[in-house]
């Protein structure tokens, strides 16, 4: 009887095996290839570059890119890529989108900047396995730089002991840019340089410890601080055209890639011209306590590679991307005055704590986000929205697209910063959308490590502005452009900066 029993169980089960497997493998069966994911018209031999040409109807709309692909094909969408461009998935799906990062390896690729990743590695770095940076460097070599810097970059007490050495800086942006007005309360120099001058005198009291003095109204053009400015520009424009664009660089020597060498080499220069003073200027300093050490310091005492690396980051990173989210903000407030008068009135109370004007900066960045979404290579396979994303496939969760849609953020098109600080029960309250709809400042272990430097410079730059000036906006709203991944105001900037 006990043998019956046995062998009629088995049977059962194997039965239910069987059963389950035959759902599991339909499960499967129902998951579509790459391939199948929608996305523009693609042609033999030329693929979809047509649509990018001009007269096609992608050409020459980076901002408006990811709204009109949701739009056309919905919340997965398949580039094929060309002329040496990889192929591109963009996720509009926050939920999906979480889902694949959570399954991510431990050590996430980000790709892109595959031409300066090359220079450094082959003309630069002395030994091979230099660290080229925490944007560029992948696997281990990121995970130990990352390791070294996240104890003295990440610790808001270290940030804090600038913020007086920045209100400095921001007391002499206003006061420089009152003295560049005109008759009709306009700035006659280009604001977004003025705007860069300020961010790269901020990030470097922080990277390096020392002013640069690039606020010197007798700052001559031929400065080294303004060259960098320069060469930061000219960095991103030819990374723009070398990899976030077709391109043969990889496949042949191109003038294009022969001048995008010429670029970084002297963007590297200037950045070492900074460090070695610095360098040397700390030399020359008293002992001090380790609470008072600056950033370089500190990095200088685990490894002068690392030390030099980082600020070069900061260097490359931190100046136009602080820029454009100031001026993004200056414009919505100078567009809603009831909002900038609110934020006037906190400002006023001269308290430590401002939520109004922290909210105010995340809505900006909700609004105006400097860089349009979270990027990655898969390590694996994933199955998304039932389709299989294949190993080695780039990544664009269209993070500038959901901030803007409506189940996300009501009202989402209009400057709201109470939604930052309104009662859970308020309809408006950001805690009602998908936590993977915001993330100005990128996801998990590969977030920006230079977040709360930029959250300190942006804070002081504008309560300084608020509390000097009432801005004012003629005319429509700014245009936008994007290039190597960064969103851009244009020209013309036509605030008017009256006395408050």
């Amino acid at each position: 009887m006990y043998k019956l029993t046995r062998f009629f169980v088995s049977k059962e089960v194997l039965n239910k095996q069987k059963y389950f497997s035959t759902v599991v493998k339909e499960a499967k069966d129902q998951i579509k290839p790459w391939r199948k994911i929608p996305g523009p018209l693609s042609l033999p031999i030329i693929g979809q570059i047509l649509h990018f040409l001009p007269g096609g109807w992608l050409h020459d709309r980076p901002i408006e890119l990811q709204e009109l692909l949701y739009k056309n094909y919905g919340p997965i969408v398949r580039l094929d890529g060309n002329l040496g461009f990889p192929p591109i998935t963009f996720i509009f799906d926050p939920e999906a989108a979480i889902r694949l990062f959570r399954k991510e390896d431990p050590l996430p690729v980000r790709p892109g900047f595959d031409s300066i990743v090359y220079y450094r590695r082959h003309f630069y770095n002395k030994h091979e396995d230099d660290p080229i940076g925490l944007i560029l460097d992948q696997g281990e070599v990121w995970k130990k730089l990352r390791s070294l810097v996240n104890p003295v970059m990440l610790q808001t007490k270290t940030i804090k002991l600038y913020a007086n050495v920045m209100a400095e800086v921001a007391d002499e942006m206003v006061e420089r840019l009152k003295s560049k007005r005109n008759t009709q309360n306009m700035i006659e120099a280009n604001l977004f340089t003025e705007l860069n001058l300020w961010a790269l005198e901020s990030v470097g009291v922080v990277a390096l410890g020392d002013r640069l003095n690039c606020l010197d109204p007798n700052l001559p053009d031929d400065s080294p601080a303004k060259k960098l400015i320069v060469a930061v520009h000219n960095l991103f424009k030819i990374m723009e055209k070398l990899d976030f664009q077709p391109s043969l660089w990889k496949y042949v020597t191109t003038p294009t890639y022969t001048k995008g060498n010429k670029i970084y080499s002297e963007n590297l220069r200037l950045n070492e011209f900074f460090i070695d003073r610095a360098i040397e200027t700390l030399k020359s300093k008293e002992e001090t306590n380790d609470k008072d050490k600056s950033i370089l310091e500190k990095l200088l005492e685990i490894d002068r590679s690392v030390a030099v690396t980082v600020s070069n980051d900061l260097l490359v990173a931190g100046v136009d991307t602080s820029a454009s989210t100031t001026l993004a903000l200056m414009y919505l407030l100078a567009a809603n005055p009831d909002k900038q008068n609110k934020l006037r009135e906190e400002i006023a109370l001269n308290e430590e704590k401002n939520p109004y004007l922290k909210a105010c900066i995340k809505e900006a960045l909700r609004l105006y986000p400097v860089v349009g979404g979270n990027f990655r290579q898969t390590t694996k396979e994933h199955d998304v929205l039932g389709y299989r994303i294949p190993k080695n496939m780039n990544i664009i969760i269209g993070n500038q697209s959901l901030c803007l849609m409506e189940e996300q953020f009501p009202k989402p098109k209009e400057f709201i910063p109470e939604r930052w600080i309104v009662d859970k029960n308020d309809p408006l309250y950001y805690g009602n959308a998908h936590p993977f709809s915001y993330t100005p400042f990128g996801f998990g272990v590969r977030s920006c490590i230079g977040r709360r430097i930029a959250e300190l410079e942006i804070e002081t730059i504008i309560s300084k502005m608020v509390k000097n000036f009432k801005l004012d906006w003629i005319g429509p709203p700014p245009k936008r452009t994007r290039y190597c991944a960064i969103n851009y105001i244009l020209e013309p900037y036509n605030f008017v900066f009256n006395d408050v």
